[in-house]
């Protein structure tokens, strides 16, 4: 078996080792309980399935053999499950580590000869790429539901990732097949309520972010701190495969002032012509990046009345030096100053997830319903109470990026996303529900996450729900939705197939 080569954990063993057999069993090993019966044979009570197994025969050539044994047990010496495959299976994977000792007998020459022995925990081989199935294609519409036709070519049950992305406004999503039933929203939820809807009256996600930009009034910002020198110029630059808008440069003649600049939007008329708004919702995506310590900036998103005060908002902030930043939820007084109402810290100089604004993440969003007011923070919610606001309307959103006086400025301060959606509109019959048009659900039985707008959902799934599997073989899998939507949305299904 020569030509067989093995990969693990991303590293590619061909020029370490060479194979010379893999003993890969027929299916895993089997528990069965069981108890006598009354007079012939037994009854089974309980039948497992243990992990699955794998040896490897191979032997390793080197004038320096011990300095490659090491080099070998750095690569296998991990904590947790990693992919191993095998050439001869280039369409599957399996999540192993090594078990027991990895025993080497000296040869002649320079060759040592040894075996390796892999657990596979799981018990299955995974396919390579996930199998996909889209509503376009795989699916037919009848009153209230969608049907897909499925096929596992695996041996074992898969787990789906559902991908729903809203043409219409929706309540609730039902999916059942065979092995369960998973409900997420509320069945009951209505859309008739008498003057109540939710109107998306901004929406500058994905590309769209540059007519935000376009049409966004320039440098007049209100923000919690009144002596900010906004006079900046906003720009657009494309990195990681998107767009981004920032603070174009940093003059010199701001020792004493925070150099900034800013986007004001007006909040638009309703469907009734209503202006200003007691119940906002908006979503927006940053990145918060500094690649030294000596760096300093800020970023605002806050909202002012109809008269011109500041209401409420949040700063991502870096204003010392070091590492810490801080994510800063601010309200007016009523007096024409501001409190700070919470304030988390964050480490503003990695990537990685201590920071929620990195390259890869970014997403927050504030809900206000009058005087309450909903934060969203590193994956939870915290609700305030602010009675300064309560019946002040608001009227326009800013952002604003910004350097920390002349110090170097954090190398990426980006607005990537933003959109705002006016809740509770009066005179209509509409009710603002779970999923807006333009909205996306994913609903992922590989971890048992749910995300709308890439925020963690977990409370929308209903009591009593399980998390599907997809049979082997062919198997239907139907789709719910409220019976008032209007269009269905466009669903995926993707999964990995998995063999014992």
């Amino acid at each position: 078996m020569s030509e067989v080569t093995m990969r693990f954990n991303k590293t590619e063993l061909r020029d370490f080792i060479e194979i010379h057999d893999i003993q890969r069993d027929i299916g895993n090993n089997r528990s069965i309980s069981i108890d006598h019966a009354p007079r012939i044979g037994v009854n089974i009570q309980q039948q497992t399935i243990d992990a699955k197994y794998i040896k490897v025969d191979f032997s390793i050539w080197s004038k320096d053999r011990n300095t490659l044994k090491h080099k070998l047990a750095g690569i296998f010496n991990v904590d947790s499950p990693k992919e191993l495959t095998f050439s001869d299976e280039p369409d599957k994977y399996y999540l192993a580590m090594v078990i027991d000792d990895i025993s080497m007998q000296e040869a002649s020459g320079r060759r040592s000869n040894g075996s390796i022995k892999f657990i596979i925990p799981d018990g299955v081989a995974h396919s390579s790429a996930y199998k996909r199935f889209d509503s376009d294609k795989n699916a037919t519409r009848e009153a209230g539901k969608m049907v897909f036709d499925l096929i596992n070519n695996g041996t074992e049950s898969a787990f789906p990732i559902v991908k729903v992305k809203h043409n219409a406004e929706n309540g609730y999503i039902g999916l059942v097949n065979q092995n369960g039933t998973l409900e997420i929203g509320n069945r009951e939820e209505a859309d008739t309520e008498p003057s109540q809807k939710s109107e998306i009256l901004l929406d500058f996600r994905g590309e769209k972010i540059t007519n935000g930009l376009a049409i966004a009034a320039k440098n007049q910002a209100i923000t919690n701190d009144r002596t900010e020198y906004i006079v900046g110029t906003a720009e657009m630059i494309n990195l990681w495969e998107r767009p981004h808008v920032r603070l174009k440069d940093l003059r010199g003649e701001t020792k004493l002032h925070n150099y900034a600049t800013s986007l004001t939007w007006s909040i638009p008329n309703d469907s009734t012509g209503s202006t200003g708004s007691l119940h906002d919702y908006f979503w927006w995506r940053q990145v918060f990046w500094s690649e030294a310590n000596n760096q300093y900036g800020f970023i605002k998103v806050t909202v002012s009345d109809e008269t011109g005060q500041f209401l409420y908002g949040v700063e991502t902030f870096k204003r010392s030096l070091g590492s810490e930043c801080e994510f800063n939820f601010l309200a007016g007084d009523g007096q024409g100053g501001y409190r700070i109402l919470k304030r988390w810290n964050f480490d503003g100089t990695t990537t990685g997830d201590i920071n929620p604004f990195n390259v890869a993440k970014g997403w927050s969003d504030l809900k206000r319903n009058d005087g309450k007011i909903q934060v969203f923070y590193q994956g939870s919610y915290s609700t305030f109470i602010i009675p300064e606001i309560e019946g002040k309307k608001s009227a326009k959103i800013h952002i604003t990026i910004g350097a920390y006086r002349d110090n170097p400025i954090v190398s990426h301060m980006y607005l990537d996303e933003l959109y705002y959606r006016k809740d509770f509109v009066p005179t209509t019959n509409d009710i603002p529900n779970r999923f807006p048009i333009g909205s996306n659900v994913l609903i992922n039985s590989e971890d048992d996450t749910v995300y709308i707008d890439d925020i963690a959902k977990a409370n929308e799934i209903v009591d009593g729900s399980q998390w599907l599997s997809i049979p082997p073989g062919k198997s239907k899998l139907e789709l719910y939705f409220s019976s008032f939507i209007k269009k269905h949305p466009t669903v995926t299904i993707e999964f990995e197939e998995r063999w014992l």
